[in-house]
């Protein structure tokens, strides 16, 4: 996801609309406050040229992030009554936990990690996202997109706590049932769906 700056103002009852986090494949994250508690959340909102496919996908991955729990993956959390009305088609918002830290593209981009994360940094991100990972496969779901941009940092009481995000081309397996579509990102696709190289790869633009 890229972030982008401030939007135009926007209310709805106590909350307001702050800014655009970030603009994926589905739609936009923005950040909504809320005036009276300080509560902040996250809401997706889905583009209106998605194809039917993706439509699909949009409407599943709300339906996967309102059954999970677990601290390693961005929590859902309730639409504010009244904010359905402002998104931009028929296709249900998605509200989720606001996580101030950024992704972790951002953060590795950062002039102080320029060298690298340092040891324990990088045990403790990798304990996160393989615990996330753990729970998702026991749930029979595989996320497929996995990458640095879905990844959100959120400062915990002793140490960062790293999430997981965007479950846009998640998939839910049941007994049989086979992953036979290439989707995601093609720079972080597992090297086991990559085809060895050969001669002819010299030649190809």
């Amino acid at each position: 996801m890229s972030w982008s700056p401030s939007l135009p103002t926007q209310t709805c009852g106590a909350w307001e609309m702050k800014e655009r986090l970030g603009t994926g494949g589905f739609g936009n994250v923005i950040r909504w406050h809320n005036q009276e508690t300080g509560e902040q959340i996250a809401i997706k909102q889905c583009r209106q040229e998605l194809s039917p496919r993706n439509r699909e996908r949009w409407c599943l991955e709300i339906q996967i992030m309102r059954r999970l729990n677990h601290p390693n993956v961005v929590a859902a959390r309730d639409v504010p009554e009244g904010m359905q009305s402002l998104a931009p088609n028929d296709l249900p918002l998605l509200a989720m936990e606001y996580c101030q830290g950024g992704d972790l593209r951002k953060y590795l981009n950062q002039f102080e990690n320029c060298c690298g994360l340092r040891e324990g940094a990088i045990l403790t991100l990798l304990s996160d996202i393989a615990s996330a990972l753990r729970y998702l496969h026991e749930n029979r779901i595989i996320h497929r997109d996995l990458k640095p941009e879905n990844i959100v940092l959120q400062q915990g009481e002793q140490r960062l706590i790293h999430k997981i995000i965007d479950l846009g081309y998640a998939k839910e397996l049941d007994q049989g049932s086979l992953c036979t579509s290439f989707v995601g990102t093609l720079q972080y696709l597992g090297q086991n769906f990559c085809p060895e190289p050969d001669t002819e790869a010299d030649l190809t633009v």
